[in-house]
């Protein structure tokens, strides 16, 4: 029943009903340890039900009926059943009214550890995301909200001080709404791109002006729309734009920045040196492209990480590329020539699973000493081997 509870999906009006219908039926008194019990006692003594159980919540608003206020009000009703709720997801095509956004932050913004935010005609504020405080990980990439551009320069910038992994996109809003939000241990950085164009480089620079120097690891997927299931094999991502890998390693740009991870169908190959880089990962890699005897942008790619570049390199993956999992005879061969190349740098070379590839050891023949007693206490050894 636990299973059954953890991950919540509200589709409908129809859907919220019956979810809040089995937390509220689930709720038992439970023992108390005052003999006399007030309101107050009683209240606390309840049990939350099934909601005890609830992890993550997802929210679509796609239904019609979904815009009415009753359909917010249930949703309302199911998050307060559910004290110890980490994950919520929001998809909001309605404007959601102020009263709606201030129960969210008082309900969930002391405990919540993960937000999804995407809305379309939102009242949504940098001020409303400041509020959820306990925040690991904020994905903003679908984010509208309010134009930033209304807002109040010398406004204070709101803080979250527990977020450690951010995920943005070159949506409208996305990146100036992260841009304005003071994140003091933010180490980790998705950047989501369905379109990338010249014009998106300039939030890109606000952006890591603020935020740069706090980031350890950024992760650029290939450009591929948010419905797709695999994007790193998406056909269509063939020759679009890509966010250039060399974004994020000029000088006073990520000084810290540990571990990169783009795709090899970027046209924009990677040439900045940098002196703390430790970690690349490489997406879209294909078995053909590893064939160093053919040309390819993979091989283009790996050919230009070196250690005069990155003198803390210290691993390279193929991130999605698993070699079991192909059947072409040869490509184990194939990894197995990287792997020397980047060896005799002093670098590891791995696949997606974090497999380094090598040819095993012949093995030695078993040697068996076999002794046989003769007349007058000589011995006689007799050695075979058994492979």
């Amino acid at each position: 029943m636990q299973i059954l509870y953890r991950h919540v999906v509200i589709r409908s009006p129809a859907r919220a009903n019956a979810i809040l219908q089995a937390f509220e039926r689930s709720r038992i008194p439970r023992p108390s340890s005052h003999s006399s019990e007030t309101p107050h006692t009683t209240q606390e003594a309840q049990s939350y039900g099934y909601g005890e159980w609830t992890r993550y919540i997802e929210v679509y608003t796609f239904v019609r009926g979904s815009s009415d206020i009753k359909f917010l009000q249930t949703t309302f009703k199911i998050l307060r059943c559910c004290p110890n709720l980490h994950f919520l997801s929001g998809n909001w095509i309605h404007q959601l009214p102020i009263e709606f956004l201030q129960g969210l932050s008082g309900v969930l913004g002391p405990s919540l550890l993960g937000l999804s935010w995407k809305d379309s005609d939102s009242l949504a504020t940098p001020e409303f995301l400041g509020s959820f405080k306990s925040l690991r990980i904020l994905d903003l990439r679908h984010f509208t909200g309010r134009d930033p551009a209304v807002r109040s320069p010398s406004a204070p910038r709101p803080t979250l001080p527990c977020v450690t992994d951010l995920i943005v996109s070159t949506h409208s809003r996305s990146l100036s709404t992260a841009t304005l939000i003071d994140l003091p241990n933010l180490r980790n950085l998705t950047l989501r791109t369905p379109g990338w164009s010249s014009r998106d480089h300039e939030p890109l620079k606000a952006f890591l002006k603020v935020h740069g120097r706090c980031l350890l690891a950024v992760d650029l997927p290939p450009p591929a729309a948010d419905s797709e299931l695999d994007p790193d094999n998406a056909p269509y991502k063939r020759g679009s734009d890509h966010v250039p890998p060399d974004s994020f390693l000029g000088p006073e740009v990520c000084s810290n920045l540990e571990s990169l991870t783009y795709s090899c169908t970027s046209s924009d190959f990677i040439t900045l040196p940098h002196p703390n880089l430790r970690r690349i990962g490489i997406r879209g890699i294909t078995a053909e492209s590893l064939y160093p005897d053919k040309p390819s942008d993979t091989k283009t790619h790996l050919t230009s990480l070196t250690v005069e570049k990155y003198p803390r390199l210290e691993l390279v993956q193929t991130a999605g590329f698993l070699v079991e999992a192909h059947g072409d005879s040869m490509i184990k061969d194939v990894c197995i020539w990287w792997v020397e190349r980047f060896e005799a740098m002093g670098v590891m070379f791995l696949d997606g699973e974090g497999v380094m590839w090598a040819y095993s050891e012949p093995e030695e023949p078993e040697v068996i000493h076999e002794v046989v007693i003769l007349e007058k206490g000589a011995k006689k050894v007799a050695t075979t081997e058994k492979c």
